[in-house]
């Protein structure tokens, strides 16, 4: 079972002195570093998706792309949907009004949202400053609290748990995951 479209967030906007194919590659390159998994479904239009395995929750982005105005206009979606595979399994009915308790803490639907807001905010800087500055992000930003534990534990050896790769897209993944966080993919 999958709550669909737990929260949609959109935007359009245009950015100045910027061409379609500019867009296009600096859209692709901030949502790889943020670790979604990109594809494109024509020359000037993407999507992408990253999965939570401990918690259930898929982000999806869509990057449509075209002349505007003496730049590039970009059409932005990003959604996110839980599903009750995972740590989520059984509380699917209370996500939109209660917390929901899982194993890495209380996660609230304001925090995927607040989490979400952050993150096009830094789509957009990003995507303003590309024309000066044509080059992939060096940053990978900041992790939201609720997705912390999805990074790999030390072992009782005091070494660090190595990552399997989705044998889909060759995203790491945890040892304990069901699905891939780029594609989605059930390991």
């Amino acid at each position: 079972m999958t709550i669909n479209n737990l929260f949609t967030k959109r935007d359009h906007r245009v950015v100045a002195g910027m061409t379609t194919e500019q867009a296009i590659q600096a859209a692709a390159w901030f949502w790889r570093s943020r670790q979604f998994g990109v594809n494109f479904s024509s020359q000037y239009a993407l999507s992408g998706a990253q999965y939570y395995s401990k918690l259930g929750l898929r982000q999806q982005i869509s990057v449509w792309v075209s002349a505007e105005g003496g730049g590039a206009g970009l059409d932005v979606s990003l959604s996110a949907e839980l599903t009750d595979e995972g740590t989520a399994a059984g509380l699917v009915g209370a996500i939109l009004v209660l917390p929901l308790t899982v194993a890495v803490g209380a996660v609230s639907y304001v925090e995927y949202e607040n989490a979400a807001n952050r993150l096009i905010a830094e789509f957009w800087s990003y995507l303003y400053a590309f024309p000066k500055d044509p080059k992939p992000p060096t940053d990978t930003g900041q992790a939201p609290s609720w997705a912390r534990e999805q990074v790999a534990q030390p072992t009782g050896q005091g070494v660090a748990a190595q990552p399997h790769l989705c044998p889909s897209c060759g995203v790491p993944a945890d040892a304990d995951a069901k699905f891939c966080k780029g594609c989605g993919t059930k390991l």
